[in-house]
């Protein structure tokens, strides 16, 4: 006669916290927001991208290697306009990385205030894989206000994108770059209202942006001396910056700012709903209670 053996206390903790964790949307996609305009700083040499837009081909390559492999593999830029330096920084970012050709991405240009707004009422990781938000009012060519103004409008879409609403075990990558226009980071602080993201002015600040522990071991690969490439840098964050960590900082006079914000896989932008965090700590409660139950 067989007889079936009760699951241990272990296996059945370990699978209702495998429950909560797909039930609260545990997983997401990488992300990285930084203050900078790399793209404004950055050209070509030899076939190889230098200074900023070779951080931003690194930072790609980081991005895509964090993605859930179920993602589309696509690079969404939105709002660049040909011919200009935005488009040909990202352009030169994305063809001079291990992500073109062989790869298996491509790269996708959304110009203009309605094709954003359509691509982003249907943002997924079906037909997206990195959401690229390039610099606005920072280089030639990059978001125009109108187009700023969408993207801010959609900020629910962008955090469902990369949190994977709807399906917690998939979220996409988010690549962000400085922002300098009226309007500057409202979907961000939509999503994370108690951010305080300060434009420094003027021409920027060259000092020199050096990875965070939490920068170096979110996206190996990524030096400082590329980064080094990626100023002068325009925005810096504090107060409260939700799911994100601080990747990056930089002195400005004798203050440390975060002008890197972000993580690689798991990474949520803001965060947890009310709802979930009842749900998590209904869940926590119902497993020590079974911990009890179960050695009484």
């Amino acid at each position: 006669m067989n007889v079936k053996s009760k699951p241990s206390v272990k296996s059945q903790l370990l699978g209702t916290i495998l429950y909560l964790a797909v039930s609260t949307g545990a997983m997401a996609g990488p992300v990285i927001i930084d203050g900078t305009d790399a793209n404004e700083h950055g050209t070509v040499s030899g076939g190889v991208n230098i200074a900023g837009w070779e951080y931003m081909q690194k930072a790609l390559q980081n991005l895509a290697g964090a993605v859930t492999s179920t993602a589309t593999k696509v690079v969404v830029d939105l709002g660049t306009a040909a011919g200009t330096t935005a488009r040909n920084a990202i352009d030169s970012a994305f063809n001079l990385s291990s992500l073109s050709g062989a790869g298996g991405w491509t790269l996708l240009h959304v110009d203009g205030a309605a094709a954003i707004a359509a691509h982003l009422a249907g943002l997924s990781t079906a037909n997206t894989g990195i959401l690229y938000i390039p610099t606005a009012g920072n280089a030639s060519g990059d978001l125009t206000a109108a187009e700023l103004a969408v993207i801010n409008a959609n900020a629910a879409s962008i955090n469902n994108f990369v949190s994977g609403a709807g399906n917690p075990l998939v979220g996409g990558a988010l690549f962000s770059m400085g922002e300098s226009l009226p309007g500057a980071y409202g979907w961000l602080t939509a999503l994370i209202p108690g951010i305080v993201i300060t434009d420094v002015g003027g021409g920027g600040i060259g000092t020199n942006i050096t990875l965070t522990a939490a920068g170096t071991a979110a996206f190996p690969g990524l030096t400082n001396t590329e980064l080094a490439g990626a100023d002068p840098w325009h925005n810096h964050f504090s107060g409260n910056l939700g799911g994100l960590s601080v990747l990056g900082t930089a002195l400005q006079g004798s203050l440390t700012r975060n002008v890197i914000l972000g993580g690689g896989a798991g990474t949520t932008i803001a965060v947890p709903e009310p709802g979930s965090l009842l749900l998590l700590g209904a869940g926590l409660l119902g497993i020590a209670g079974l911990r009890r139950k179960l050695n009484a």
